[in-house]
């Protein structure tokens, strides 16, 4: 198991620790618990804005790759007189974060306003009860879990949450699928989100303790490998020996990519869909700018200790290139037509032939239930 918690937490919520692992796009609208109202704002000067440009262009001395990181320093220093004009944090935020992401096509390039994302060092007990209910009201990520027709799983994970009950939540969701014949796995809205949350999922994936990709990083000047496994133990069955399929597309993003290429450079799984989003770098965590300003400049990537290598920039390939509205539907036919019944049951062989005759309208069914 990993032991930095992610950075992330998606769908207008964001997760504060004090190391990162994988980070997902920053959303810049200001969640429930901002500690300002926007008239409460304060307005910079332009010494301030100075201050601040400056402490970006030294911590991007460390983004992961130099050549990338001078020119992101160039763009920064050209619009100088442009970033005195503005007083808004919360737009200076959004600017230097869209003219860094617009050079380095990186999604973990960028800069917070901490009173508008709440990112501080600490949280309160109320910001982190808020935290966990809205964990709770997103079912922890989960948006769906159910056994399709013919026996074959189906998980929709939207986001890998930091919270502390998520593990129990995955043991239930994969106790709930443990006894189907094949497993899709939609990641085709995931956003990415506590790495230590995605080893847990991976780690029912294999039978033995596995080494995972590892993130090589450069801190003060030397270069660390930070490995990950997976986890010895897991709360119930583990999913092996039976087929996987992977849904993406070019929204999933960060640790659902680090699941997806592991499962995939392990031969586990098939991915079906479109290229990820090829977001492979990471960071040690957030950079104080002044000002109540942060900032999350990459300082790592991801090493598969397979591929030696990883995804940037190409994402993840899928093995069945689809467009993502037509994934499932593959996905589905794959697994009925692949899956070995683990029950000898009349019953469940004639649920997936039938299913297998027309499985568009199997799905159909399991979505508005019985035929008229």
């Amino acid at each position: 198991m990993i032991s930095e918690s992610g950075f992330e937490r998606l769908g207008r919520h964001v997760q504060r620790t004090s190391r990162t692992l994988f980070a997902a796009a920053i959303l810049f609208s200001a969640p429930p618990w901002s500690c300002y109202a926007q008239s409460e704002v304060p307005s910079l000067t332009p010494t301030q804005v100075d201050q601040v440009v400056d402490h970006l262009a030294s911590a991007l001395d460390n983004y992961v790759f130099p050549d990338i990181a001078a020119k992101l320093k160039a763009e920064i220093q050209s619009h100088r007189g442009e970033y005195r004009g503005i007083n808004s944090p919360t737009v200076l935020a959004a600017r230097l974060t869209a003219d860094m992401r617009g050079v380095g096509h990186d999604q973990h390039l960028a800069v917070m306003f901490d009173e508008q994302l709440a990112i501080k060092k600490g949280s309160t007990p109320e910001e982190e009860q808020h935290a966990h209910a809205f964990d709770l009201a997103s079912g922890f990520g989960v948006r769906s879990v159910r056994r399709l027709p013919g026996n074959i799983g189906y998980v929709d994970l939207s986001y890998f949450s930091p919270d502390r009950d998520a593990g129990a939540i995955l043991a239930a969701v994969m106790q709930l699928v443990g006894g189907t014949d094949a497993l899709i796995l939609d990641l085709r809205r995931n956003g990415g989100g506590s790495g230590e949350t995605e080893t847990t999922l991976l780690s029912y994936f294999f039978k033995d303790t596995t080494q995972l990709s590892s993130v090589v990083e450069t801190v003060d000047g030397k270069i660390h490998e930070r490995q990950h496994w997976t986890s010895a133990y897991v709360q119930g069955p583990r999913y092996t020996g039976k087929p996987v399929f992977i849904l993406t597309s070019r929204h999933t993003h960060s640790a659902a990519e680090v699941l997806a290429y592991d499962l995939q450079n392990s031969h586990l799984a098939m991915i079906l869909g479109e290229p990820t989003s090829g977001d492979a770098t990471s960071a040690t965590g957030t950079i104080d700018l002044g000002h109540h300003f942060s900032a999350f400049i990459a300082n790592g990537q991801v090493k598969s200790p397979i591929t030696n290598r990883n995804y940037i920039g190409t994402g993840v390939q899928p093995d069945v290139p689809t467009a993502q509205a037509a994934a499932l539907l593959t996905a589905y036919s794959l697994a009925l037509k692949g899956a070995t019944s683990s029950a000898g049951s009349d019953e469940l062989t004639k649920e997936r032939a039938s299913a297998m005759k027309d499985p568009q309208d199997a799905l159909l069914q399991e979505v508005n239930g019985f035929p008229q």
